[in-house]
């Protein structure tokens, strides 16, 4: 806005201007100023500014006209089960304790009868305070106090005997009454009579002893507050929050699933990781399970804090039934797919197309089967092929193995190799693929130049799903150096081409785990890890500071736990942990989809080494890439099925073997040496 000058008089002082039209005259004091010995002015300036009714209101939070849970149908049925739940559990405790309550009500009903019969009695005498007075007048000889106060309690007790015996009169004339002309039937005499008897023993039950149970040990949290809020966040001695006055709550705290959910905005200059970092003290201050306080942050800025607390904790809420499970179930890797649960126990799902994961946390997290759940999501889909290789060594993906056109178990030499080869030949399938893709491409089949669900179920169309699933893959990292490499060049090049990568480790760091790997990844879910430096290395740099960490989680007590990246915003999500026979249900489901067939697909020629076979295709001096693949797929076409010249160097040089320029009949292209292979071969025989 351009600043509208103004005069000064001999003193100094801004005088009034006049505008032209029908702003008229106005005073200079309502300028921004340009004062030459002062500077430009830094705030804007007000003239020409109209607030209207929707400025004002749009700057208002509105609550929403229906409560936030009755929203969603899964925040509906999680309150409605959660009260039934309640309601169920009392109804049947004090039923069970029936008799007990009956017995109780025998002993105490003639004493609180007594007790009411006698404070009715005084009442009605106005002996209440007159007969101690009374009583003191008489022992000091006062005569005159004495009849006083006699005078005083006969005056007060003539209307109060004279009403006892009204309502006497009325409620004796009213039974009869109502008991000749047959209104309440005789339940509702007997129920009449079981109130009194309730009534009477309630007076006659002593102080320290109620007549039903309680029905916890402990106090039944009901409700968050603001003042619980504001206490356990002072209580965290935040450098900055010392009072709770500073605590801000941008909207009402409401139901939300089967708990309650603080929204809450902190101190300026505090972040909310600081208080995610102390949820064991945030369970402490509120004097609730760790496992029930879940404190995530906000979605508006770095400063927000959501602070979620369940009715009761996880552990008891039990995990909710998986869809899966039911018997006609049926999945898509095209598709979103149930694979865990918030801690609000709403469904997490995701689609395995186009994307590739990370699991990380040290030993305890929950790795291996948090793998297993996407595993056993993707099953249910008849057109997927697995081939995992598991370091652990302990078989904890054996029940995939008739789903497997390669399995891998184990932590020798001969399983690391193994796991280097899916990699390799992974690569030779992307190159296989994108020629595929882009002939489809051509004809109108893919229009967007990725595998389409059509195309992925077309039967010899080879573009059908296939996960990759590494476990413990830090062991193959650390074994084969260029392993990690393959893994990285697979998963930028094989999102569209319908080839689903998983790996999953328990150490990460720079060497088990490259940066790259990370950065290529698009969901990674990180399980308990000790400190913001693991966190980092599976959830990126900064995820820590935007209090996207995995660091809240214990080992095994919270396994399966951990927050995951790569959906619309960051989610903390439990993976599903069906028992083994659910689990062998699922598996018996899905090769019952597949017809009861193994899946062989392009299998792993694991009888073929594929230097000895580079060796049969070259010269004395060595061969050219451009020759040699084209050989290899001739000889042995089950082995090297459309392998590509830049296929076979990466799946040579992955080997070992180093790719360079070589003279062949007077042409210098690039490709490999004889001596080169011999050498690497007699190195191999070698112990």
């Amino acid at each position: 806005m351009a600043l509208t000058p103004v005069v000064f008089n001999d003193d100094n002082e801004p005088t009034r201007v006049t505008l032209p039209g029908p702003a008229g005259p106005v005073d200079a004091e309502s300028y921004s100023v340009y004062r030459p010995d002062l500077g430009e002015p830094v705030d804007a300036a007000d003239i020409g500014m109209e607030l209207t009714w929707a400025d004002v209101t749009s700057r208002t939070r509105r609550v929403p006209l229906v409560p936030a849970w009755m929203l969603s149908a899964h925040t509906r049925r999680a309150t409605i089960r959660a009260l039934a739940n309640d309601v169920g559990y009392y109804a049947a405790f004090h039923a069970l304790r029936g008799p007990k309550y009956g017995g109780k009500l025998l002993i105490y009903a003639p004493r609180g009868m007594y007790r009411l019969a006698r404070r009715v009695l005084r009442w009605a005498s106005a002996e209440e305070g007159n007969w101690g007075l009374r009583q003191h007048a008489a022992d000091h000889n006062d005569a005159y106090t004495w009849q006083s106060l006699n005078r005083t309690r006969s005056k007060e007790s003539k209307p109060r005997w004279m009403l006892l015996g009204a309502a006497g009169t009325a409620t004796c004339v009213g039974g009869m009454v109502l008991e000749l002309s047959g209104a309440i039937p005789l339940i509702g005499w007997y129920a009449a009579a079981a109130a009194a008897v309730a009534v009477a023993a309630q007076a006659g039950k002593p102080v320290d002893k109620p007549i039903t149970d309680r029905v916890t040990n402990t106090p039944k949290f009901t409700k968050l507050t603001a003042e619980q809020v504001r206490g356990a966040l002072v209580s965290l001695r935040l450098a900055g929050l010392t009072d709770s006055g500073q605590v801000d709550f941008p909207s009402p705290i409401h139901r939300d699933g089967p708990g309650w959910l603080a929204r809450v905005n902190l101190p300026l200059g505090i972040e909310a990781v600081k208080a995610i970092e102390k949820r064991a003290a945030l369970s402490s201050a509120l004097r609730l399970p760790v496992d029930q306080v879940w404190p995530s942050a906000g979605p508006e800025h770095a400063g927000q804090l959501d602070l979620w607390v369940g009715y009761q904790p996880a552990s008891k809420m039990g995990t909710p039934r998986w869809s899966l499970l039911a018997d006609n179930a049926v999945t898509s890797v095209f598709e979103e797919t149930e694979f865990g649960s918030d801690e609000r126990q709403r469904p997490v799902t995701t689609t395995g197309f186009a994307r590739s994961f990370l699991g990380g946390g040290q030993p305890g997290s929950g790795k291996s089967y948090a793998g297993r759940s996407l595993a056993l999501a993707w099953s249910l889909d008849p057109t997927v092929e697995f081939k995992i290789a598991e370091f652990k060594g302990t078989g904890d993906f054996l029940d995939f193995e008739p789903l497997c056109s390669t399995y891998v178990v184990g932590v020798d030499d001969e399983a690391i190799r193994q796991g280097g080869a899916i990699l390799a030949w992974a690569l030779a399938e992307a190159e296989r693929r994108g020629k595929r893709i882009l002939a489809a491409k051509k004809a109108g089949l893919a229009p967007e130049g990725k595998v389409t669900p059509e195309l992925a179920r077309q039967r010899g169309s080879g573009l059908h799903p296939i996960v990759l699933i590494f476990d413990e893959v830090h062991e193959l990292f650390a074994a084969d150096k260029d392993a990690a490499d393959a893994a990285e060049r697979l998963i930028k090049r094989a999102r569209a081409l319908g080839i689903i990568v998983v790996l999953l480790t328990q150490i990460p760091d720079k060497t088990s785990l490259p940066p790259n790997i990370t950065r290529c990844v698009t969901n990674r879910w990180c399980l308990s890890v000790q400190g913001q430096q693991e966190n980092d290395m599976i959830l990126g740099t900064g995820a820590y500071r935007r209090g996207i960490t995995g660091t809240v989680y214990r080992p095994v007590v919270d396994a399966g736990w951990g927050v995951m990246t790569g959906g619309p915003t960051p989610v903390s999500v439990r993976s599903q942990y069906p028992t083994p026979q659910e689990s062998a249900a699922i598996i018996a489901r899905a090769i019952a989809l597949r017809g009861g067939v193994r899946p062989v697909g392009n299998d792993l020629p694991q009888a073929r080494d594929l230097l000895a076979d580079l060796v049969a295709v070259c010269g004395d001096n060595g061969q050219h890439w451009s020759v040699a693949a084209p050989a290899l797929a001739e000889r042995w076409p089950a082995a090297y099925p459309a392998i590509t010249a830049e296929a076979l160097s990466d799946m040579a040089r992955a080997l070992g073997v180093p790719s360079l320029g070589v003279k062949i009949a007077g042409k210098v292209l690039k490709g490999y040496r004889h001596a080169d292979l011999t050498k690497i071969l007699a190195g191999r025989a070698q112990p």
